[in-house]
């Protein structure tokens, strides 16, 4: 069915299993979703062994229900699944997330394959692959996706918030702020998943390349601050909303309309150029 001998690309510290347990630095984190425990299984363990963190689905509507709390930075799924197959859990994906969605399917012939980078996704793998291609394939398409982020203006109009990396200025319902760094980066953070849950430990990593507790409790004092210059009440949250166990959540919405094409995310604009040196 697949191959299965994997000897290259060990990671020194492997990912872990999500379903089982929470790293304490979390890693990559993809999704998985697919109908057969087999190859869930095996997936898996292809990549905890490269050092990434994994979390399962065996449905779509399941994913659909958990994408929120599991922020994930890939999706690999399946196409041939019962129920809703595998086209109908993309398109409703992409109402939903702009998070990178890698087709792993037993469809290889032409058509399957055109038809679903056509629709937007990141990469298409047909059964069988080597585990080392899949590893090589995520850690692009993820590689591609970060390289966005050094220089973004995100803009949700209906929510009068624009933010500019290029200078670590807000603009929010008419008024401007310039934010220090981590404070920036922590908005950013939650900026890049607008709509979506993202946990302390997520945020932590993402900033600081680390997620220990005295991290995720400064990061509680930044929402604080960043509450106290952008929010017309503080004390009554409408645009960074919190939620015990989930963390914190941007309130903006990115429309109802698929996402559709590739390189641009909704809700960002891509200026094309490094952002400028941090302070």
């Amino acid at each position: 069915m697949f191959t299965s001998t994997f000897d290259s690309g060990v990671a020194v510290r492997k990912g872990v299993d999500l379903d089982i347990i929470e790293p304490e630095k979390p890693h990559k984190r993809v999704l998985i979703i697919d109908d057969e425990v087999e190859t869930i299984g095996l997936v898996k363990h292809i990549l905890i062994n490269a050092g990434i963190d994994v979390v399962s689905a065996c449905s779509g509507a399941e994913a659909l229900k958990r994408i929120n709390q599991i922020g994930p930075d890939v999706i690999l799924l399946d196409l041939l699944m019962p129920g809703m197959d595998g086209w109908q859990v993309y398109e409703k994906l992409r109402h939903v997330t702009n998070v990178p969605v890698m087709i792993i399917s037993a469809l290889s012939d032409k058509e399957d394959v055109v038809r679903g980078l056509n629709i937007g996704a990141d990469d298409y793998i047909a059964k069988p692959f080597h585990p080392s291609e899949l590893v090589a394939r995520i850690n692009r398409v993820t590689y591609q996706r970060t390289s966005l982020h050094f220089s973004q203006i995100f803009k949700f109009p209906a929510a009068g918030l624009e933010i500019d990396s290029n200078n670590r200025e807000v603009l929010y319902n008419e008024k401007m702020a310039v934010l220090p760094m981590r404070e920036f980066g922590v908005l950013v953070a939650l900026a890049r998943r607008p709509g979506q849950w993202v946990d302390l430990a997520t945020i932590a990593y993402e900033v600081w390349n680390d997620s220990n507790i005295r991290i995720q409790s400064r990061i509680k004092y930044l929402v604080f601050l960043l509450r106290s210059k952008l929010e017309r009440d503080p004390g009554n949250p409408r645009l960074i909303v919190s939620r015990e166990g989930l963390g914190y959540k941007l309130a903006v919405s990115t429309g109802t309309e698929p996402m559709k094409g590739k390189g641009v995310i909704p809700g960002m604009i891509n200026t094309g150029q490094p952002a400028g040196s941090q302070a």
